[in-house]
């Protein structure tokens, strides 16, 4: 007779997880967190994830943190690839602390990011340097019951307090040491980023038999000490009940293991414990990677989720990661967003993740990703968010942006849960079997679950989602626009010859500093050694100018690169000038006038700025408001020389009764594109005067 059958399940749960109810583990597990997690008082500023990028110069480090204090956010200390400094070596903390000390002089909120890159646990290797045995265990389960251990060099054992230790103490304690007197007041929080290992509780590949799952000593005594011998002995393996108690018993380990010492060495340092786990958009992959997501955010003082993908569409939106967030009442709650991309994102699109998740309670936004510089694109190349100061948008529209977060947080703290009944975690564990993310039950829980919250999200979006209908009095107003690039006109050169009709006076060549060994154009070579790095556009490349070896007709660019193909997202060449550029990809003078329209083809095919349209009109009598349609990018309007305002997502309406006059009129208006206009021009959507209007 085996341990198993001297005493019921539910016994067996409660003695295995140290008396917690089987049915659901409890409601929340509630952790002495909760009392960290600071009610918001007063609005709490957008966060950059700030990703720390090269050899961070104080200099370079000042003039950023001004750009993100002059639009009221805070950062996000975040390593990513690109860091030219050894991660958690001496250089890093004395550059940590410089950064500290200048965000607290600026009075600005900074959190910190406990991993280099993701996922959270590993300290990039350090837990497990010359500590094998805290190296990650898998439990390898054949179909019949047989099963091995194997390790994983490199992961962190997450299920091993010991291993927790060893992360705390060479990541948050080596930042206490370095930082600890700015904790509770400029430093806030630590954010842990999808704490797990890779291949984690995985279901059989192609070719294989086995099923992979998360193992360790504690996981075995959990379940009684001798779980493998009854799996074997279990006969129809993938529908065995005791893999309701594997589930269970990682529930309770991962939480006891990892997540709840992380949280109390938080709480006893007084900072928030904050961040995200894996797996949340489905019941499946909610066990696999948490055992239940719910228990897990529970003990964070600042719970958050992740929705880097911007699906703001209530019927496509991850349903079910906002309505476990929405669960946590009365303490703030947090948001990575927009990471995915596009780098031509709008902001209309930005505003409509905020209120979609306001509306589930989420009051504080950390935009990923904020880059130092532009270095991280040669490592992950297959998307591009990008929402600091390279963004021509920045400066201006993000101030709006920080004010309408303010606005959307007060409602997200009235928010209240969606009211949709939760499976409890015991029936999730049941239905699990060893391949969660493979259940077709839990896919049909999912699928239901789903369903009933995007239909609550929908009904609590669309009163405050509604636009203005166009009036009856709208009327097109016909004008001949002047247009003028604010700044220099932009172009990315992936192509060895340049044709020019008309020679700019002004011209200036952004080289990628990782990517170009040399440069010559028209035979003479560009002197890169000398060259400046680009503190207009981004600190990864040089700035050099170029007008005087540029000439009428063909030009030939010869680069010595390491890409032999063009890089998406990170152009090895951009040119800058006072240029425009026709339908044959030739420069040309830029035009006079403009016709309202995508200016994409009318001379400014990839043009990262501000364009600045200008006309005179005579009327008849006085409007009441102007209409614009710029693509769904930034508009400010000026009128008699009256600043109106910036828009930075739809309505573009403006209040011009107070500036307009009856007879000549000057109106200027201001488009803003963005950084996806220059790095996939084709891709992006129009931009530019679209459409204008008045309405009496």
């Amino acid at each position: 007779m085996n341990n198993h059958s001297l005493f019921s399940r539910r016994e067996f749960l409660a003695r295995s997880l140290g008396g917690v109810a089987a049915t659901s583990l409890g409601p929340l597990i509630q952790s002495s967190q909760t009392a960290m997690a600071m009610p918001a008082t007063k609005p709490k500023a957008p966060l950059a994830m700030w990703a720390l990028t090269g050899t961070l110069k104080s200099d370079d480090v000042r003039r950023q943190l001004d750009a993100y204090h002059n639009v009221g956010w805070g950062v996000v200390l975040y390593p990513r690839w690109g860091l030219e400094l050894e991660y958690l070596g001496e250089a890093w903390f004395e550059r940590i602390r410089f950064i500290v000390e200048q965000a607290a002089a600026r009075k600005m909120e900074v959190w910190l990011y406990d991993e280099f890159c993701w996922p959270s646990g590993h300290a990039k290797g350090l837990v497990t340097k010359d500590r094998e045995e805290l190296e990650a265990q898998v439990l390898l389960v054949e179909q019949n019951g047989k099963s091995n251990i194997e390790r994983v060099p490199g992961s962190a054992n997450l299920l091993m307090p010991e291993a927790t230790a060893r992360f705390l103490a060479v990541t948050h304690e080596r930042y206490a040491a370095a930082i600890g007197k700015f904790f509770g007041s400029t430093v806030r929080a630590i954010f842990t980023d999808e704490p797990s290992l890779a291949g984690q509780h995985q279901p059989r590949k192609p070719g294989h038999s086995a099923w992979r799952l998360t193992w360790s000593a504690a996981m075995e005594k959990a379940l009684g000490g001798n779980f493998r011998q009854r799996i074997a002995r279990a006969g129809d393996v993938a529908h065995s009940p005791l893999w309701r108690d594997y589930w269970a018993a990682y529930t309770r380990i991962f939480h006891d293991a990892w997540v709840a010492p992380i949280a109390r060495w938080c709480e006893a340092h007084k900072i928030a414990f904050s961040g995200h786990f894996l797996g949340e958009h489905s019941f499946g992959s909610q066990v696999a990677y948490n055992g239940s997501l719910r228990q897990q955010l529970a003990a964070l003082g600042i719970p958050g989720i992740d929705e880097i993908s911007t699906r703001t569409d209530p019927a496509k939106c991850e349903a079910l990661t906002l309505a476990a967030i929405a669960e946590l009442v009365a303490r703030e709650r947090m948001v990575e967003v927009y990471a995915l991309g596009p780098p031509s994102m709008s902001m209309e699109t930005m505003r409509k993740m905020v209120d979609l998740c306001a509306a589930c309670g989420v009051d504080r936004y950390i935009l990923a990703i904020c880059p130092f510089d532009l270095k991280g694109g040669v490592f992950k190349r297959e998307y591009c968010g990008v929402f600091g100061p390279q963004q021509p948008w920045f400066r201006d529209g993000a101030k709006v942006y920080t004010e309408y977060v303010a606005e959307a947080a007060e409602r997200a703290r009235a928010a209240k849960p969606l009211g949709i009944p939760w499976p409890s975690d015991e029936e999730l564990w049941a239905a699990a079997g060893p391949a969660p993310t493979r259940s077709e039950a839990l896919k049909a829980m999912t699928d239901k679950f789903v369903s009933a919250a995007r239909e609550a999200i929908r009904a609590r979006l669309e009163p405050g989602n509604a636009v203005p209908a166009a009036t009856a009095t709208r009327q097109n107003l016909e004008a001949n626009w002047t247009f003028k690039a604010r700044g220099l006109n932009s172009l990315r050169l992936d192509q060895p010859v340049l044709n020019i009709v008309d020679l700019p006076r002004t011209a200036e060549l952004s080289v990628q500093c990782q990517l170009v060994r040399s440069l010559r154009i028209n035979g003479t070579a560009v002197n890169l050694d000398s060259a400046s790095a680009d503190r207009q556009f981004d600190l990864s490349y040089w700035r050099v100018p170029v007008a005087k070896l540029l000439r009428v007709g063909e030009n030939r660019i010869e680069v010595d690169t390491t890409e032999p193909k063009a890089l998406k997202f990170l152009p090895a060449l951009i040119l800058w000038g006072g240029f425009a550029v026709d339908e044959q990809g030739r420069l040309i003078a830029p035009p006079k006038t403009i016709k309202p329209g995508d200016w994409r083809s009318q001379g400014f095919s990839a043009f990262c700025g501000t364009g600045r349209y200008q006309t005179e009109v005579n009327l008849q009598s006085i409007p009441k408001q102007l209409g614009v349609n710029s693509g769904g990018y930034p508009v400010r309007v000026i009128w008699n020389g009256k600043n109106l305002g910036l828009r930075a997502w739809p309505p573009f309406q403006f209040d011009v009764s107070s500036a307009a006059r009856v007879g000549r009129n000057e109106i200027v208006i201001e488009v803003t594109s963005t950084l996806g206009h220059l790095f996939v021009a084709k891709e992006s959507p129009p931009v530019g005067l679209l459409e204008v209007w008045t309405e009496a």
